[in-house]
């Protein structure tokens, strides 16, 4: 949750709420709502709701006047197409004539695709954060005919979701001004939250700041399964690329240990698909043990720029595989016919979660067939007496760093396991080719797909196979050409349907073309770059902050500043890493400037609570400690580069030419005789260097 919102949170206003609740794209019209609406989309989610009986229409900003003139309150339910909760309730409650009348008789109904409408989600969820405490999906939210929430909740049973109707409807018949006073205090509230103030002048920034934040970070650390202590474990990888970059820089072997035990131990854990490849999204235990089961393409494209960064680091060979396999899951399981990725694949298969992922007693003794059970069920972690739910079985391997270690408790050779693992794996495969396969949302996300252009150059500079970097580029001309519509970025299309363009796609996707152009040299990508990043802060611009709006939809009850780095990292800590990264590459002190207003004015949010603003994190780490630009120029420039990008190098930008560059860091070092390697700082460079080791020597975070 915001470290602010849990600031904001006032308890006795919510009781009171409870007290009150317990006591007492397509335009919608008048003639719409009295009919589901969604068999028109192509979005999965909506259309996975499209035969309710309830008069589901999609978001539009012509809602509210609808709803204004007619005086009725909304129900907006938001979800996403691989959520198993989704699912459920749709099942359980949204099939119900019931409960579809009472919706039909005294509501707007609106179905939001959380993926197509990040912006509406944002809004709402900040509602449900200030008002619960919590959040999650499907969130259903009832709110004035304004869009001002009075009610936020998760997951309901049917009966829940038909009491909780019902004393709204009483409630607004009786007390109506007594919603619109809890609707006007939770606007306020959520207004406040997304209002950061500008900075009269930019902080100071020192190592005292990230090192106290860094050790109180360290006490919530799981030592024993890896992250952070939670009842449910998530990746975020932007933690522990924040964390590389400390540890290294600092010295501090304990940082990189815990991130190197957490990764192994992901790495080895049910979070990760052994046979098909891809990272499910969380688990449902401490341990990550128990996965919940849909596969995001943002967490494959994160964790395969996490294991690329990690094998620089720690020289793991297992790692390699985790990236190899990642990226094969992507290109077999996700791939469009254009080149780009898909969303997601669902966690349910036949109406139960986790079906395709799991086995019965009996399937087990088929894969183990002719081979020691006891083997087999030791390899695994198979308690026969402990399925997981519905007698069903979980596969959890002792695999990469682990398996050595079973090896020698068990006195088998890695020959021989090899032999079995090829039985059991083929096996496996055998029986779930038999199964109904996961269903796939189809959409295309420009932001996700950035995401997965970073995570193939990181895997391309660690391991050095060209086809990535081919990959990557492939994806950025396919963006490039389908990916604005009247000049301006979208954020998602699918069959000629496509949802303007919000913050996130003009962050991910300028430093995604920011990282071609290091991968390349090629200046188009570094144009593109500055090109995008320029209209985001036009476009975005928020006059009141430092800080840029997530989207410019002005029908929704508050504007939105995103500054949180979780699942995926804010997009604002993101525009001030390529303002600065721009900035030094140009001499342009305005981009520098920008960028340091930018993590001024959230340093004091973040403060005590770095492990949730992990790349503002590394925004400072970037300005308390030296920052390098190593420039590789000249005809064999891509060859030295190919070699440099191997090593770890934190606080450093790597860039390259090979011909003669009016980019201010290349000016006049061009030589048609020999390429040099030049490391700068605060725009001096020292000599230049052809040897790579002496040039490297120079940077004192990189060995």
């Amino acid at each position: 949750m915001n470290f602010k919102i849990s600031k904001l949170i006032n308890v006795n206003y919510y009781i009171l709420f409870l007290a009150i609740i317990y006591s007492c794209s397509s335009e919608v019209n008048i003639n719409s709502i009295n009919k589901n609406q969604l068999d028109k989309e192509t979005s999965l989610y909506l259309k996975q709701h499209s035969e309710n009986p309830i008069n589901w229409q999609r978001w539009s900003n012509s809602i509210f006047d609808v709803s204004q003139e007619l005086d009725k309150l909304l129900v907006i339910s938001i979800g996403y197409s691989s959520c198993h909760w989704c699912h459920v309730m749709e099942e359980e409650t949204f099939t119900n004539d019931s409960i579809a009348k009472t919706m039909n008789d005294n509501f707007i109904n609106i179905k939001v695709d959380r993926e197509e409408n990040p912006d509406v989600d944002q809004a709402y969820m900040t509602a449900s954060q200030l008002m619960t405490g919590m959040g999650g999906w499907p969130l259903n939210v009832i709110t004035l005919p304004d869009g001002s929430p009075i009610y936020a909740g998760t997951y309901h049973t049917t009966s829940q979701w038909n009491d909780i109707l019902k004393r709204i409807i009483r409630l607004k018949n009786d007390n109506y001004g007594g919603l619109k006073d809890i609707a006007s205090n939770v606007k306020n509230g959520v207004i406040d939250i997304n209002t950061i103030k500008k900075q009269e002048e930019v902080t100071e920034f020192n190592s005292e700041f990230l090192k106290n934040n860094i050790n109180i970070w360290k006490e919530k650390w799981d030592l024993s399964f890896g992250g952070d202590l939670a009842q449910q474990k998530f990746v975020s990888p932007s933690k522990y690329l924040f964390l590389l970059n400390y540890g290294r820089i600092y010295n501090d072997d304990n940082v990189l240990e815990h991130v190197k035990n957490t990764i192994d131990i992901i790495a080895s854990s049910g979070l990760n698909d052994f046979i098909e490849g891809g990272f499910y999204r969380y688990t449902i235990d401490s341990e990550w043990k128990t996965p919940h089961f849909e596969k995001m393409l943002y967490d494959q494209a994160q964790m395969i720029s996490l294991y690329s960064l990690a094998y620089k680091v720690y020289g793991d060979e297992s790692y390699k595989e985790v990236i190899d396999q990642t990226i094969s899951f992507l290109n077999s399981k996700m791939s469009s016919e254009n080149g780009l990725y898909f969303a997601a694949m669902d966690a349910d298969t036949d109406g139960e979660e986790g079906k395709y992922y799991s086995y019965t007693l009996e399937e087990l003794k088929m894969i183990s067939e002719n081979t020691d059970q006891k083997l087999f069920n030791s390899y695994y972690n198979i308690d026969q007496a402990n399925p997981w739910e519905n007698n069903r079985f979980l596969l959890l391997p002792n695999k990469y760093n682990y398996e050595d270690k079973w090896l020698e408790s068990n006195n088998i050779s890695k020959t021989d396991l090899s032999s079995l693992n090829n039985i059991w794996e083929k096996n496996i495969i055998q029986l779930k080719e038999k199964r109904t396969k996961p269903r796939i949302d189809d959409k295309i996300i420009i932001s996700w797909n950035s995401l997965a252009i970073i995570g193939l150059i990181d895997a391309y500079e660690a391991l050095k196979n060209k086809e990535y970097l081919e990959i990557a580029i492939s994806m950025f001309n396919e963006l490039k050409d389908n990916s604005f519509k009247k000049n301006k970025l979208i954020h998602t299309y699918k069959k000629n349907q496509f949802q303007e363009g919000v913050l996130e796609d003009y962050a991910y996707l300028s430093k995604a073309t920011m990282r071609l152009f290091q991968a390349t040299g090629n200046e188009s990508y570094f144009d593109f770059s500055k090109r995008i990043t320029d209209e985001a802060l036009q476009l975005f611009n928020d006059d009141k902050s430092d800080l840029l709006k997530y989207s410019n939809n002005d029908e929704l009850f508050t504007k939105v500043i995103s500054i949180d780095d979780g699942v995926m990292p804010s997009p604002n800590s993101i525009i001030a890493e390529q303002l600065f990264n721009i900035g030094h590459i140009i001499f342009d002190d305005e981009y520098l400037d920008l960028s340091d207003k930018m993590v001024s004015s959230v340093q004091k949010i973040i403060d005590e609570n770095i492990n949730s603003y992990s790349v503002w994190g590394n925004n400072i780490l970037n300005r308390v400690e030296s920052f390098y630009e190593i420039a590789v120029i000249g005809p064999n420039a891509k060859s030295l580069t190919d070699q440099i990008t191997r090593y770890f190098t934190p606080n450093t930008i790597v860039v390259q030419s090979d011909d003669e560059s009016k980019i201010p860091l290349f000016i006049d070092r061009y030589f048609d005789d020999e390429t040099f390697i030049y490391v700068c700082q605060n725009k001096t460079c020292q000599r230049p260097e052809t040897n790579i080791n002496l040039a490297l020597e120079q940077v004192p975070y990189i060995n």
